[in-house]
């Protein structure tokens, strides 16, 4: 009698231990989907926190570029691994990033890799050195206020702090502050302006000497003003 009453629910208890079995498996695989996906969700927001932080940093660093203005080299990124720093180098010129540890030095700083890429900061001045032997010396750039003028394809630039006069070389943004100077109808009229370089050696515009010239990495700002205050 037992033994037929349990030949009859045998199949119902089978039943039930296959709803359970199919239940768990169903909501283990949904748990590992979620942790999954959460992970992920993780992952993706940590790359875009360090890309925004690698953002901000570059946007607040100064860039360091070559003495002919061709290169431009700047700091993106610096973090403290293992007791090391650690900066990451990107050369905008050729979009290419180094990753540079601190290295022992006598004086300024200095960072380097295994595969040979060297950075060496000394004040405003910098020098990089990669693997294959090429060296570039680089300066920081600065902040230049002075009285700017153009006029037939020739400009002035009368610096405020000591009233010297230098040109803006042709690179750079130069076409920019061309058009901000024509947009207040100057016409060989000093106006003020700021603008964010270091000072190269050009070419003159008579073609026979090397003069002093600032390079115009940023354009800052032009006011219709004549004067420094």
């Amino acid at each position: 009698m037992a033994s037929e009453r349990t030949r009859t629910i045998l199949p119902y208890i089978s039943i039930g231990v296959g709803i359970l079995v199919y239940v768990l498996y169903y909501f283990s695989t949904q748990s590992w989907k979620q942790a999954q996906s959460d992970y992920e969700k993780q992952q993706v927001e940590e790359r875009q926190a360090k890309k925004r932080a690698e953002k901000k940093y570059m946007s607040e660093t100064k860039p360091w570029i070559s003495s002919d203005g061709k290169e431009v080299y700047k700091i993106i990124n610096r973090e403290k691994r293992d007791g090391l720093t650690w900066i990451k180098l990107k050369e905008l010129n050729e979009d290419r990033t180094y990753n540079l540890r601190d290295a022992p030095s006598a004086s300024g700083e200095k960072y380097s890799s295994k595969a040979g890429n060297l950075f060496w900061i000394k004040g405003n001045e910098a020098v990089f050195e990669n693997a294959i032997g090429k060296k570039s010396n680089l300066k920081e750039t600065k902040i230049y206020k002075g009285l700017y003028s153009y006029m037939a394809d020739a400009n002035s630039f009368k610096l405020c702090d000591n009233d010297r006069k230098v040109p803006i070389a042709m690179l750079g943004e130069n076409n920019k502050i061309e058009q901000a100077y024509s947009k207040i109808n100057r016409s060989g009229e000093d106006a003020y302006l700021e603008v964010e370089g270091i000072m190269i050696k050009a070419m003159s515009m008579e073609g026979t000497q090397m003069i002093d010239a600032i390079f115009p990495y940023k354009y800052k700002k032009i006011e219709d003003r004549q004067s420094c205050k």
